[in-house]
């Protein structure tokens, strides 16, 4: 990259990511000081070259049709998910946000709420959505090997066990479980507290 400019080192890195690839600010710094830097993605997000996710945040974007118009941005759990990894972080969705997921709940969810081991913040996303970190000292959590068993042990553990007594939230829990590996549902079932492992033990061997 000999000879080139500051913009054009960014873009031939960019050029080497596959399209929907979330970049951070830090993964350019190495190319030039941070104003010159700074400059050349707030370009390059204008010409189109990537798109701004948040501060510090960006996506080389990925099309939706052959004409190059719509954009597939990636979701915030996507994004949420790359920071972790890009701070070396472990994050577990709040128990509402599981359920979700899971299918289990039709709670309608703006912000994102995450419980992680790492410094608490606030990662405000383009347009009006936030993810939010939020410290625990419960390290427990983390300790899941099964990410079914993590997110249904939360969801109970925030939902109460009188909004799971409905048959069909119970048949759903089931049928989830069973995608659970034997040897992983044994090492999960003693992280969460005594009364959700006996649902989940209860509709395991239903």
């Amino acid at each position: 990259m000999k000879g080139m400019s500051i913009k054009e080192k960014v873009k031939a890195m960019i050029a080497e990511k596959e399209r929907g690839s979330i970049l951070f600010l830090q993964d350019f710094m190495e190319l030039g000081d941070a104003v010159g830097v700074r400059a050349a993605l707030c370009s390059l997000v204008a010409e189109k070259e990537l798109v701004r996710l948040a501060r510090g945040i960006y996506c080389r974007p990925q099309f939706l049709n052959e004409y190059g118009v719509a954009l597939a941005f990636p979701s915030p759990e996507t994004i949420a998910e790359a920071v972790a990894r890009k701070e070396n972080i472990r994050i577990i969705p709040y128990g509402d946000q599981a359920a979700c997921r899971l299918g289990l709940s039709t709670f309608r969810i703006s912000d994102l709420k995450y419980l992680t081991d790492g410094a608490p913040r606030v990662l405000k996303l383009a347009g009006s959505r936030a993810v939010y970190f939020n410290h625990t000292s419960e390290v427990k959590i983390f300790a899941y090997k099964n990410r079914m068993m993590q997110d249904l042990a939360m969801a109970l553990r925030a939902l109460g066990a009188e909004y799971f007594e409905d048959e069909w939230k119970r048949r759903r829990i089931s049928a989830l479980l069973r995608n659970v590996p034997d040897d992983e549902f044994r090492m999960d079932i003693v992280l969460p507290p005594a009364w959700v492992g006996k649902i989940l033990t209860e509709l395991r061997d239903r």
